[in-house]
């Protein structure tokens, strides 16, 4: 009787093991089932993370101020190994000079690009492939239109319409006055003296000489209420403190054209033009 309770209880146990072991084997398939979900659910995710990281890179890429940063960290290398071979400049003379070269074109680069990023900031520009006005992939370019001669230290943006029917011939009256400092007296040219080089009444040294001692200081004249658009009002323009100037049509309303004084005064200057996908989208020049 006690063996077979025994071989029973074996049993029993023999059975429970079984169970236990069949479901531990059950949760364990679970478990994996539930990891490889997990790992499918991680790698999907991953997978996603990547192509967003790869597109917010691409387009990083594509914005100037990336480029400009990449365009300025090469210019810093550059700068860096051609001041090293400087150092030796009898051996490595040709490799200076390429590297010189190149700095020269990283440099021209850079300056485009920071042009691009300008114009599309002054313009706003949200290019939109379907509106029909720029290409989603337009390329941006700099062409030289030409040069413009300059014989009065000035230049005028206007319509070439305005010329035969708002033009003046007004007369050109420029004051030249100075104070002398310590007597507190005014003295004009072309009434006081004709040349700088002349001597006023009382005076030992000339004009240029007591304006180069500061005896002699120019008052500024106010010509704003004799611009206009003419030659003389726009010498009164660019004399004035702002170096320019709107000049008005016959009927007083501003904008026949903007008159600006150059910083080199007489020569001829250079004109550019900015492309966005083939169209002028800026004209711009230098004054200097």
């Amino acid at each position: 009787m006690n063996e077979f309770i025994s071989y029973l209880q074996l049993s029993a146990n023999a059975f429970a093991i079984g169970v236990a072991g069949w479901i531990y084997i059950a949760y364990i398939k679970n478990l994996k089932a539930s990891s490889n979900v997990k790992d499918d659910q991680i790698k999907l995710l991953e997978q996603n993370t990547r192509l967003q990281r790869d597109q917010i890179t691409d387009l990083e890429k594509k914005s100037p101020e990336n480029l400009e940063k990449i365009l300025n960290d090469r210019i810093k290398i550059r700068e860096e190994e051609i001041e090293r071979l400087a150092k030796d400049k009898n051996n490595n003379e040709k490799e200076l000079q390429l590297k010189t070269q190149e700095l020269t074109g990283l440099k021209s680069k850079l300056e485009k690009s920071i042009d691009l990023r300008r114009t599309m900031d002054l313009l706003d520009l949200h290019i939109d492939e379907n509106d029909g006005f720029f290409s989603k992939d337009a390329e941006y370019e700099i062409e030289e239109l030409g040069l413009v001669a300059v014989d009065s230290g000035q230049l005028m943006i206007t319509d070439p319409s305005y010329i035969d029917v708002e033009w003046s011939n007004d007369d050109l009256e420029l004051l030249r006055v100075y104070k002398h400092r310590k007597t507190g007296n005014f003295y004009s040219f072309g009434k006081d003296f004709f040349h700088y080089e002349n001597k006023i009444e009382g005076f030992d040294q000339t004009v240029n000489e007591l304006i180069a001692i500061k005896e002699l200081e120019e008052i500024p004249i106010d010509y704003s209420n004799k611009i206009s658009y003419s030659y003389a009002g726009a010498c009164y323009a660019t004399l004035s403190e702002k170096g320019y100037g709107v000049l008005p049509f016959k009927k007083g309303h501003q904008g026949a054209a903007i008159v600006i004084g150059t910083v080199l005064g007489d020569g001829f200057y250079p004109v550019y033009a900015e492309k966005y996908d083939g169209r002028i989208v800026r004209v711009y020049f230098n004054v200097y």
